[in-house]
């Protein structure tokens, strides 16, 4: 587990405690539910979020806010978890040795083969977007995020329009050809 998800983790943990009324334990139980959907949120949002660099193997590429809401008895009513993308060019572009967000490489390595029909994927293609898929890595876990999915409330039906293909893939170029995005 990341380093900031654990400390995230932990801040949750110890407001739940402190906002939690001793004498109330439905606020306990509404301040565990809203630590969990956040924690759920965490495999999503690395799977489409963070990448393999050179430095990291899940680097983050993108920023969080995470607001925890109390009411005027200071119990955790709810939360607001705000996300900003940091690095656009890196769907089209990675630099050498580098990697695409780790989403691509959990369907491109976790699709059953009738997923792989519906979602456009045939079997063995390569595609220009996805370099070094024959590295494995922890995050390339599919069924985690398609897990931690259903349990924010993203359906089968909904997962597969996400997962799909639109359109035909064609060949990105990054830059002059260095691997480095456009200027």
């Amino acid at each position: 587990m990341l380093q900031q998800t654990w400390t995230s983790r932990c801040l949750m943990k110890f407001y739940a405690v402190v906002a939690a009324s001793p004498t109330s334990w439905e606020s306990h139980k509404v301040a565990e539910r809203i630590e969990q959907r956040i924690l759920n949120s965490n495999p999503v949002m690395e799977a489409f979020g963070n990448a393999c660099t050179l430095r990291n193997s899940n680097s983050s590429r993108f920023g969080k806010f995470i607001q925890l809401q109390l009411n005027g008895a200071q119990q955790m009513t709810g939360a607001a978890v705000q996300t900003y993308l940091l690095e656009k060019t890196r769907v089209a572009c990675q630099a050498p040795s580098e990697r695409n967000f780790h989403i691509f490489y959990q369907i491109y390595k976790g699709a059953h083969a009738e997923e792989r029909v519906r979602w456009r994927l045939p079997e063995g293609a390569a595609f220009s977007w996805l370099p070094h898929p024959e590295r494995t890595l922890e995050e390339d876990c599919f069924e985690v995020t398609r897990e931690a999915m259903l349990h924010l409330g993203i359906d089968a039906p909904t997962q597969n329009n996400i997962f799909q293909v639109r359109g035909k893939a064609t060949p990105l170029t990054c830059g002059g050809g260095d691997g480095q995005p456009p200027s």
